[in-house]
């Protein structure tokens, strides 16, 4: 039996004005798939299926309480549209909730940025092709990331045959200004190309030289000698980007701890990401993916260390992978990504590695398209749309330090 007008004006009285903002938007899902049907994500998120709208009609309910009384109010400094609601008088832009909803940037900027980022330019070429400061540039790169993150994160279930190994890379603070942080915490001195005589500049300057001379001058002697090279093989200097690949070419990748990885942190991460019957998880003989795979029917294949493949099974897709890491990571062409936000360039890779097939311009569209919130998921809208600066800065590592470095740094 159909509502009256009558009630169903009572009931949208009585919901707070997010009540009425969600209920819009998932009536309006439900319209979409009544009469479309549900399309699958790329072609959702492909620029050729977003419908063109004419300016103004981009926004057709008030965002605080969904009423459809509403007038153009001008527009910002950056040329958004600002609607007045008839109904409870407020005010608000038609990029409201977007992850670039405080950005002063137009479209036109947004995509060369873009543009920039899925071709893996360095932040000194983006920012030269754009005009923009490096810090503008890389704020607007690592919006892009967390809200890659936030809307797809760990999610992919793997099936048939899936390779897995580790990636190991140094870890990096690039940007980190405090000294003490570097002297006591990692127990050296930042990565710079400094002489004997800089380095107690350094340390003069930061008002540690006569500190440590006093309290450990042996240490103090270790930190100015010219023997500050990485450490050969895996240690606490590099971090484990765990990565698993199938014959489908899903993916996953992402930071998981300081060092070796472990038997725990392996099974944590790897142990539900199979679905379906006959699935075949290979690996080198690293004890760390011994059986982890028990009790779940997935059939664990060594392939050993001193060999290329182990019956028709090998490793060469995870390597694959591994290869195109090293390029889009290469540190040698001003790609230097800072430990804190590892995991949030990952996803990018991720996602460029998903959407490989897309051109250039496809993908600066739609990952503009993900930035507007152009997203039909309430919830997952709502939290790309929290993307901001603040939350960005102040974001904790994910990964297991180990105790090495804190957290939150």
């Amino acid at each position: 039996m159909a509502l009256s007008d009558e009630t169903l004006e009572q009931i949208v009285s009585n919901l707070t004005p997010e009540e009425r903002e969600q209920l819009f938007y998932q009536l309006g899902r439900q319209i979409e798939q009544d009469t479309t049907g549900i399309v699958n994500e790329k072609e959702l998120l492909s620029p050729t299926n977003q419908p063109k709208q004419k300016k103004g009609d981009t926004i057709t309910h008030c965002v605080y309480c969904g009423s459809s009384r509403l007038k153009d109010h001008g527009f910002t400094s950056s040329g958004n549209q600002r609607y007045l609601c008839k109904d409870c008088g407020k005010t608000f832009t038609e990029n409201h909730g977007s992850a670039i909803r405080y950005s002063h940037l137009d479209k036109d900027l947004w995509l060369e940025i873009l543009k920039g980022i899925v071709n893996n330019h360095s932040l000194p070429v983006i920012a030269k092709d754009t005009d923009l400061a490096q810090s503008t540039v890389w704020l607007c790169r690592i919006k892009v990331c967390n809200a890659i993150k936030d809307m797809y994160g760990y999610n992919d279930l793997f099936s048939g045959v899936g390779e897995a190994d580790e990636y190991y890379c140094r870890a990096a603070f690039k940007g980190k200004r405090d000294a003490e942080f570097f002297i006591y915490t990692l127990g050296r001195m930042p990565r710079h190309h400094r002489n004997r005589q800089e380095k107690i500049d350094y340390l003069i300057k930061n008002g540690l030289y006569d500190r440590l001379s006093i309290e450990d001058p042996d240490y103090l002697e270790e930190l100015l000698s010219d023997d500050t090279k990485m450490k050969r093989g895996i240690s606490n200097e590099q971090i484990c980007i765990l990565t698993l690949v199938d014959q489908n070419n899903t993916l996953y990748l992402e930071p998981v701890s300081v060092g070796r990885l472990e038997k725990a942190m392996a099974k944590a991460k790897l142990k539900q990401k199979f679905s379906g019957d006959n699935n075949i998880f290979v690996t080198d003989d690293h004890k760390a993916y011994d059986r982890i795979m028990y009790g779940t029917g997935v059939k664990h294949q060594v392939v050993p260390a001193n060999e290329h493949k182990k019956s028709k099974y090998n490793l060469a897709k995870v390597n694959s992978v591994h290869s195109s890491l090293t390029s889009y990571m290469d540190r040698f062409n001003g790609k230097v990504y800072t430990t804190k936000y590892l995991d949030l360039t990952l996803m990018l890779f991720w996602w460029l590695f998903k959407y490989r097939d897309y051109s250039t311009e496809e993908k600066a569209q739609t990952l503009y398209s993900i930035m507007c919130g152009n997203i039909t998921d309430l919830d997952t809208k709502n939290k790309v749309g929290q993307v901001t600066e603040e939350r960005i800065v102040n974001r904790e590592i994910s990964l297991d330090t180990k105790g090495q470095f804190p957290t939150k740094l």
